[in-house]
Order: C-alpha cells, then sequence, then structure tokens
C-alpha cells in the first residue's frame, strides 16, 4: 500500500492541492512555485503520528506565519489516500483508506491544535475525535504515547493509520556530504541529516545491529554495480558536528567511521574517491534496509551535483526498486527537479507541475497532472522525451489553456 493521492489546504503559498501520486514520483515548476512547501506538507502530515502538532512543520515559526495569507480561516489542512493500485490515465487508484485532519493555529505563540480528524474507509467517513476537543496532538499519537483513547470504538481505526503513517524523510542529499567520514553520534541512531551526512554511521549501525541485513544490503548494492564485490566501513580520521540551538554547527575531526569500496579487480576505494552515483545510491539502499525504514522519503533535487549520465541511471535503478515484488520493500519515493534530462525517465502520471498565475502571483499555487495534458502520449511519441516537452513548451502550450504561458 503506497499514498495515491495528497491534498493539502491553506499551507505557506498552496491554496488547495490534490494530487494522485505513484510509487516514485516527481514535482516539477520554476522556483517559488511550492514544490519545497508540498514536501513539508507531506512531512508534517505523517509526523503528526510521532509528534505533537506544534512541532511537525520546518521552525521556527509563530502565530499563523504557515497558513496561507488571506486564508478565511486560521486552518492548514492535510489528507491522504492509500492504495494498492497505481493511478493511469485509464485506471483510478484503490480507495482503501484516506485519512485528514485539519490543524488550527492561534493568533500569536506557537499553538497549533489537531481539530476534524476523520478516515474513510470502505466509503464511510468518520470523526476520529471528539470534535468539540481540539488537542495538541493527534489521536494516533495519544495512542502511541501509551494513553487510552477517548473511546474504544475508536482504536481500529487509529491503528488502521497508525499502521499507514509510517515515518517520511525529507532530504536535499548532498553526495559530497556523504561520502565525507563521519564520527558516531547517538543522536544520529539509524538517521542520515537533512543534507545526507552520515551515511558512514548509518551503514554502521546496520552492521551493528543486524550484520546479516548488512550482507543483503551489500548483495544488492553490488549487483547494480558490478564493479564492485564488497562494501565496509572502518575506523578512519572523521568529522564531526556540533549542532547549537541557532540550527548552525561547527565541525571538528576525531576517530569515526568511513565507507570503502572493494572492486572485482582487487582494489579498495574509499569514499572520498567513489563516484556521486555510487554514494547515492548505496545512501537510498542504507535508507530502504533500516530496521524500521521510512515508508516516504521525500527528495529536493537529487540531480544536485551528480552527472547526468551517472543520474539518469540512478533514477532508472530507484524504478526498478520502488516497483520490485521480490527483497525488501523500498520506501515510496516523492522527489523534486529542475532538470528535464531527470524528467525524461519518467511517465506523464508519475508527474505533477506546480505553477502561479502569471497575471496574479499572489493567487494560490495550483497542481497539474502531466497525465492530464491533451494529446501528451501522442505528443511524445517516438521523437520527444517528457523533459524535451517540459523544457521546450509553456504550460498554457502543454495544458491547451492560457492559465500560463511564461517560459521555463
Amino acid at each position: 500500500m503506497y499514498l495515491s493521492r495528497f491534498g493539502v489546504k491553506n499551507y505557506k503559498c498552496l491554496g488547495e492541492i490534490d494530487i494522485p501520486l505513484t510509487p516514485i514520483h516527481v514535482l516539477i515548476g520554476q522556483n517559488d512555485c511550492g514544490k519545497s512547501s508540498l514536501l513539508e506538507a507531506m512531512e508534517a502530515f505523517f509526523a503528526t503520528a510521532e509528534k505533537d502538532t506544534a512541532h511537525v512543520f520546518p521552525e521556527p515559526w509563530t502565530g499563523r506565519e504557515l497558513v496561507r495569507h488571506g486564508s478565511a480561516e486560521p486552518r492548514i489542512e492535510l489528507w491522504g489516500e492509500w492504495g494498492e493500485t497505481v493511478p493511469s490515465e485509464t485506471v483510478a487508484s484503490a480507495r482503501d483508506l484516506r485519512y485528514g485532519l485539519s490543524l488550527e493555529f492561534a493568533s500569536s505563540g506557537h499553538t497549533c491544535n489537531a481539530v476534524d480528524q476523520w478516515i474513510e474507509t470502505d466509503g464511510k467517513k468518520r470523526l476520529m475525535w471528539p470534535a468539540s476537543s481540539p488537542a495538541p496532538w493527534t489521536s494516533v499519537k495519544y495512542w502511541k504515547s501509551g494513553n487510552t483513547l477517548p473511546s474504544p470504538a475508536l482504536l481500529d481505526d487509529v491503528k488502521t493509520v497508525a499502521d499507514a503513517l509510517k515515518p517520511a524523510r525529507k532530504y536535499a542529499l548532498d553526495a559530497k556530504l556523504m561520502a565525507v567520514p563521519a564520527v558516531v553520534d547517538e543522536k544520529r541512531k539509524f538517521r542520515l541529516d537533512p543534507d545526507g551526512f552520515g551515511l558512514a554511521t548509518l551503514l554502521n549501525d546496520i552492521v551493528n545491529y543486524d550484520p546479516e541485513l548488512f550482507l543483503k544490503l551489500r548483495a544488492d548494492f553490488c549487483r547494480f554495480f558490478p564493479q564492485f564485490k564488497g562494501v565496509h566501513t572502518e575506523t578512519v580520521q572523521a568529522w564531526k558536528r556540533e549542532y547549537r540551538s541557532s540550527g548552525l554547527h561547527g565541525s571538528g575531526t576525531t576517530d569515526g567511521t568511513g565507507i570503502f569500496f572493494d572492486t572485482v579487480s582487487g582494489q579498495t576505494i574509499r569514499d572520498q574517491q567513489a563516484s556521486d552515483g555510487a554514494i547515492l545510491f548505496l545512501a537510498f539502499l542504507a535508507l530502504a534496509y533500516l530496521p524500521e525504514p521510512p515508508g516516504l522519503l521525500l527528495i529536493e533535487e537529487p540531480e544536485t551535483g551528480v552527472y547526468p549520465t551517472r543520474l539518469g541511471q540512478i533514477i532508472k535503478l530507484l524504478k526498478d526498486m520502488v516497483n520490485r515484488t521480490e527483497g525488501v520493500q523500498f520506501p515510496q519515493i516523492i522527489l523534486t527537479t529542475h532538470s528535464p534530462y531527470v524528467l525524461s525517465f519518467f511517465e506523464p502520471e508519475e508527474v505533477t507541475l506546480l505553477s502561479r498565475d502569471a497575471e496574479n502571483p499572489d493567487a494560490p499555487v495550483r497542481a497539474r497532472s502531466l497525465r492530464d495534458a491533451p494529446n501528451i502520449r501522442e505528443r511524445l511519441g517516438d521523437d520527444f522525451y517528457l523533459g524535451e516537452l517540459w523544457y521546450n513548451l509553456s504550460e498554457g502550450e502543454l495544458f491547451g489553456d492560457e492559465v500560463c504561458q511564461s517560459s521555463h
């Protein structure tokens, strides 16, 4: 089961967005059109199962800063739909489960309460918390913290939603940083930093937790990169991050963990000499092989710093991984990109375009699936890739209207 639709209302520049999703999905659009905000909303939605509602969105914020300017209500709405089938031009996603909630913000301070929590299964919608009782947590978070629910009848619904809301992790991965040896940090156990730093210690955590699990990860990696026969970690001089309340960090070096690649020709290559593509794919594998892997990976611009040809190979591998039926279950991936080259590896139903009205830039951002562009399949044919169409045509030309005629 994967997140087959996602909706958000009144978050930052997003007015009311409702988009179909696929096991691996791409968000495109110009700068400042809400791609990062949409990823933040997805991460916050899943985080409501683990955190109090005041701490699910990126901080700092106060009052109603996160609510879209001009909204009639001080609320942000989030909802999701989970299904087993992949949406296409002719087949809608299975509607096995829908869940949503509203988050209400006070006029000042750092207060955010969950209201109107609901679930829908088999076409039947019902509340998951008393409507008259706003709370600084969701019913799922409340239950997972060991508390007794207001009504025993809620338990089955809460468990259903808890199972769907597996952790979502948002990254802007930097292959160069991921290749840097890292000092062991308990705060980062089984985690990567948002920029990817700490890959070496993440792999070491997996080795120490379950050596057999790491061997399976290594076998998967070598299958996709046949020039290597093994991957291992060693103690080396490594980089240490020291986090401060400001969010900035200092660094120093001491003994830590580095990654080494064993080639079939008998050479050993240290992490900082390996290709960005190998490091990037190893990171995706490590996240998939965690003892408790995320259900959703939110990736910003994976093309950053990676050679286009190698990036294309990585995208193809990821598509194979998220759709495979054997081996470890790979997380669903939602990524943003500015690269027409990256887009060329995807089908129209796997892409959503976010845009602003050129005549009214303060209007809410709109979202449109490329599968809804008229004659998109005929336009692609044998002569064009999807990325070429996106690069050369305006939104109005793609969709046959005058909504936005600006170029990319």
